[in-house]
């Protein structure tokens, strides 16, 4: 792993922050996108499985810690999604366009039908009808995607130019 943590931790503070604070001022299809989800499955598309389940780690840590879920329910859908997603990376051909937004979707499904069951488990909740806001979830998640992986690559590319080898 590398120094990524160092930038993990602040920034999902900010992300969780502004995702509980700022956007459920600004709804969109009356839902609003899982910003420290997609920040960590752009990181873990561009850096590795490692690197996405740390952040996702670090993602739920913050965004439980700004909701009333129990503490680490996020956290471990979040990197029950953000790996099961990136495992189908290496079975897939590459794309920057369309695997983020297939990734969008499928990580924004499993991490949340694992934190229902997950909060069922514990006795949070007594049903699953909460289930009815996933289509739009995905669907803002799918568009809140490519901005979000195309700004982090610029800047890993930016940071971290490629060499050149003649």
């Amino acid at each position: 792993m590398t120094a990524s943590i160092y930038l993990a931790i602040p920034l999902m503070i900010l992300l969780s922050v502004v995702e509980t604070a700022v956007l459920p001022h600004f709804p969109i299809f009356g839902n609003t996108p899982q910003l420290a989800l997609l920040v960590a499955l752009a990181w873990g598309l561009l850096f590795g499985i490692e690197e996405g389940a740390v952040w996702a780690f670090f993602a739920g840590i913050f965004t439980d810690l700004f909701s009333i879920t129990p503490m680490g329910v996020s956290s471990l859908a979040f990197m029950v999604g953000v790996t099961a997603v990136l495992l189908l990376q290496y079975a897939l051909p590459t794309s920057r366009i369309l695997l983020p937004l297939l990734f969008a979707g499928l990580a924004t499904a499993i991490s949340f039908l694992a934190g229902l069951i997950l909060l069922w488990l514990f006795g949070t909740i007594t049903n699953f009808l909460s289930i009815g806001v996933l289509p739009t979830t995905i669907l803002i998640n799918i568009l809140a995607i490519l901005p979000i992986y195309w700004l982090l690559y610029m800047i890993n590319r930016i940071i971290r130019p490629r060499r050149v080898q003649m």
